[in-house]
Order: C-alpha cells, then structure tokens, then sequence
C-alpha cells in the first residue's frame, strides 16, 4: 500500500504569510518527507505497529534563530471510515476528547474553507496556555493545515504549524498522518517537563482514534 501527499503551490502562498520564514521550509520537509506510507518507509518493528493499530512516530528538535521547536510526525490507522475520522477533526467543540491538554476549543470564525479556533491548552490552575489557529480546511483531499494566528493573542505559544491528512486503508480503515512542529516558552516549569510536552504533542492521532472508535462513534455518520 502506498499513500502520497504533496506540497502544492497553493500552500506555499498560504504558509509564506508566516513572519518565521524558516516555518515554510520545514513544513515543506515535513510533508515530502513524512506524508508517504509505504512498506519501504518504516522498519519492520514499525510496519507492524501501523498494521496492529498502534501510534507510529518520528519526533525532531530543532533550533532555527530564537525558536526551540520540537515536534514530528505520527501515522495512526482508525478502525472508521475516512468520512467520520474527517468530521471528528471539524468538531472543534470535542477537541478536549481528541487533543491532550485541551480545557476549552472554540470555533470563532469560519469562512471560505478558513477556520479561527480559539484554544486553552495545559493543566488548569497550573500551567495554562491561550492561542488562536488559523486552520485552512482542503475538504476536496480531506488535508488540513494549521498554524498560530499572530494577529492575535497566542501566550506561551512562540510558533506553531502543522498539518492533518486524512486517507484510506484497507478493510474501510482510515491512515490518520499528523505533523506538527512548536515552540513553546513557558518558562522553567515548562522547560522542565520538555519531554513530556514534546510526547503529548505526538499523541492526538491516538486520541482522535480511541475517541472515533469509542464513544466517540455515535457523533458521526
């Protein structure tokens, strides 16, 4: 089996409007380079984490100017139809369900397949961050791409941009590939729990399938 992404024009204009340029050039390694799936990809170990229904993962850090960003790409299959897996990643209001950390998602603005959603992320009381998304929604190929809108508030959140793609497997399964690159400046507190941020930031696919194939199932056709 072999699933192919690429990286159109269209999303290069789109993405070139970041203030950190360096954002582009990742992003476009990030789906050449992570949005394929094929036997040749992963190692054996890997090929059958994917086939058992397991999280696959590659994370990466990088330091570009005055970003630490941390992230990667995950592959997951979900045992639903790709048209509900995609409906599950429009229900901004369940996100909490299907993000890790999520105390509130809103969807502020949607216009022209061009999303603003609104999130608070972190452990409440504690650590707590607030940022705006702006979420370009591509329904003709089930993708979408995000990033931090820096037009507006986004506290602790330095940069952050990634992408969703939605594709068929076999059996009626789906291929849910997540990318996603962040800095995120919380200060000591955060600094010292990098690791465990830089895990959860990997793990919505797994989320976004426990919560589909759970109880999750009942809210989509």
């Amino acid at each position: 089996m072999s699933v192919k992404q690429s990286f159109t024009p269209t999303h290069k204009a789109r993405w070139a409007s970041l203030p950190v340029l360096v954002a582009v050039a990742l992003l476009v390694a990030a789906f050449e380079v992570h949005a394929s799936v094929d036997s040749s990809l992963f190692t054996p170990d890997e090929w059958q984490r994917l086939e058992a229904g397991a999280l696959v993962s590659r994370s990466t850090t990088r330091n570009k100017g005055n970003l630490r960003l941390m992230g990667g790409s995950t592959w997951q299959v979900i045992d639903a139809a790709p048209g509900v897996v995609w409906q599950a990643l429009l229900d901004t209001r369940r996100y909490r369900h299907m993000m890790p950390q999520v105390l509130e998602a809103r969807l502020v603005r949607d216009k022209d397949s061009v999303r603003t959603v609104f999130m608070r992320q972190g452990a409440k009381g504690l650590v707590e961050a607030s940022y705006f998304l702006k979420v370009n929604v591509h329904e003709e190929r089930r993708d979408i791409t995000f990033s931090v809108d820096e037009a507006r508030p986004h506290d602790l959140l330095k940069a952050a941009w990634g992408f969703y793609s939605v594709r068929s497997y076999r059996n009626g399964k789906t291929l849910l590939v997540y990318s996603v690159m962040a800095d995120i400046d919380g200060g000591p507190l955060v600094g010292l729990m990098r690791g465990t941020v830089h895990e959860w930031l990997l793990r919505t696919p797994s989320m976004v399938k426990h919560f589909v194939e759970g109880r999750g199932r009942r809210f989509y056709r």
